[in-house]
């Protein structure tokens, strides 16, 4: 067995572990969890927070601009990559047991959802107060873990796309202090 098919074994077992983790009275919750509109409130208000705390006008535009631009890099850069690698997501396999509770298009590695997710985080990191990050990050972490509850994502996937997500941020907060 090469390296890489044990990695991907082990990812496998993992994501069933996890995919049925919880009971099925948890679905409904899961499945809010995982929807981007039920998180369209907590951005509304970061974004509010963003443009309260920037010190002028001209900072939280060109802020308000970095974030549309992560959003964009983090979520066509995943579809980039699950075209790429083109693995096929756990719900396009048949395994025993595994819950499937939304839609399921071929490919998943890696994850949009935790690419926006630890992106917004990392990013807003360095731009609001400090105690936001725990939040952001608690948000990140949950809806991150909803794609393996809905039977979406390997791990692999969601760590790649986090890291991906933390990449991007880095490189915008990187721009944002060569032009503050």
């Amino acid at each position: 067995m090469s390296l890489l098919t044990g990695i991907l074994e082990t990812d496998t077992q993992v994501f069933l572990n996890l995919n049925a983790l919880f009971p099925a009275s948890s679905d409904t919750f899961w499945l809010a969890v995982t929807k981007t509109i039920t998180w369209v409130p907590l951005y509304v208000v970061v974004l509010a927070r963003l443009v309260k705390n920037a010190p002028n006008h001209s900072t939280w535009l060109f802020r308000i601009a970095l974030t549309i631009v992560g959003v964009l890099i983090w979520d066509q850069g995943a579809g980039f990559f699950k075209e790429w690698i083109a693995r096929p997501r756990p719900c396009q396999e048949e395994f025993d047991g595994m819950r499937v509770l939304v839609h399921c298009s071929p490919f998943g590695f890696l994850s949009a959802h935790a690419a926006n997710s630890f992106g917004l985080a990392f990013l807003m990191r360095k731009w609001l107060k400090p105690s936001w990050f725990p939040i952001l990050l608690l948000v990140a972490l949950t809806q991150s873990f909803s794609r393996i509850h809905v039977g979406v994502h390997y791990p692999l996937d969601l760590v790649f796309g986090g890291m991906w997500g933390i990449l991007i941020s880095t490189i915008l907060v990187r721009i944002d202090q060569q032009f503050s």
